[in-house]
């Protein structure tokens, strides 16, 4: 049997990929430009993907590029660790850019290791002890002196952004960072999930990052586009499905890229040859299941109200939430709690709202199908 030619983790560079040939032609340019970009859209859309063909283009035309994932980190001194590593990371392979990268960034010793892969893993440790803010302006200062020295063009992407609003001290954290990125001759992208705190940082005109980057939001996959690569995916590797029967796949999972390529995955495992309408309805059982986990952690973060709303929202997106009618039928409580509840669930991306419409609704659609099967 041939490869299974979709995906669950994240998809190789070289692997096809749905459409995104504009978004990925114009975060080229804007690269290239030295224009810093905001890249969002809910989760599992393909941000870090995207990114990282942007990144492995732009190192194919002798860019140097650096990857930092700012996921989880807690402290200020785990930021600027972050960032270190990433520059070591980079520029490991090559030993005389090494060695220009430990001269100048001094406040982190970089650890190469082993890793379970058979390559090698790069951690740091640091140098000396300092002030958290202290050590993140020593580490900027030393990252823009490396891209002045290195001589080439640079590309640094900072996957989740958002996180550094949840550290101690958020706003002198980013006032570092401004302070440094804006003299930096290099292009930043900062990615991020949860949209509106990510957006807050940039489009808030009390922060330092305010109106300092360009906005790019990163949609659904076009309709056609997702059904055309389904079909021909399936076709590839030797199995049939029908445009019809594609569509149904694209419509379950409301064009999200990462369930579609899960539910091609799972379906593409399960059948002989053909798919059947019988294969789509097992497989959507499927996969809602194996998110099971995901949203009872959700849920288990949530006060009950917030619980309501977003059960209310999953079986009828209104852009009458507070109309009496709405509340008393999902039995919503008071206005000031709905209020609430939206803020913080907003917060959280797990509900958005379209101000074209003023719909709320639940952002993820396997979400929308687990919260209406379990009649929360």
């Amino acid at each position: 049997m041939k490869k299974n030619p979709f995906y669950l983790k994240e998809i190789p560079v070289d692997a096809p990929f749905c459409d995104r040939e504009k978004e990925l032609a114009d975060l080229i340019s804007y690269a290239k430009s030295n224009i810093n970009v905001v890249l969002f859209s809910p989760r599992r859309y393909g941000k870090t993907s995207l990114t990282k063909r942007v990144q492995n283009s732009l190192k194919s035309d002798g860019n140097l590029t650096a990857y930092c994932d700012l996921f989880g980190v807690t402290s200020v001194e785990e930021i600027a660790g972050r960032i270190a590593r990433s520059i070591y990371a980079v520029t490991h392979k090559n030993q005389g850019m090494f060695q220009k990268a430990i001269g100048f960034i001094t406040s982190f010793r970089p650890v190469l290791s082993p890793s379970p892969e058979g390559g090698i893993s790069v951690s740091v440790q640091t140098a000396f002890k300092t002030d958290g803010l202290k050590i993140l302006e020593d580490t900027m200062e030393s990252l823009e002196k490396f891209i002045i020295d290195v001589a080439l063009p640079v590309h640094v992407a900072f996957d989740e952004f958002q996180e550094i609003a949840e550290v101690h001290n958020s706003i002198g954290i980013e006032g570092i960072l401004r302070q440094y990125i804006q003299k930096i001759q290099c292009s930043f992208f900062f990615i991020g999930s949860r949209r509106r705190i990510l957006l807050d940082i940039f489009n808030d005109r009390k922060r330092p990052f305010f109106q300092s980057s360009l906005n790019y939001e990163l949609k659904p996959l076009p309709h056609k586009d997702m059904v055309l690569f389904i079909t021909s995916e399936f076709k590839s590797a030797g199995k049939y499905i029908n445009e019809d029967d594609a569509s149904k796949i694209c419509q379950l999972v409301s064009n999200h890229p990462y369930y579609m390529q899960k539910f091609c995955f799972f379906l593409y495992e399960e059948i002989d040859k053909e798919v059947t309408q019988k294969d789509i309805a097992e497989i959507k059982a499927i996969v809602v299941e194996s998110e099971r986990v995901v949203f009872e952690s959700i849920l288990q973060g949530l006060r009950t109200k917030q619980i309501n709303i977003l059960s209310a929202l999953a079986k009828e997106p209104t852009a009458k939430i507070y109309s009496a009618s709405y509340m008393a039928r999902h039995n919503l409580g008071s206005t000031g709690g709905i209020q609430q509840g939206l803020s913080t669930l907003s917060k959280k991306d797990l509900i958005e709202k379209d101000y074209r419409t003023g719909t709320w609704s639940v952002v993820d659609p396997i979400f929308v199908c687990w919260l209406i099967q379990m009649s929360l």
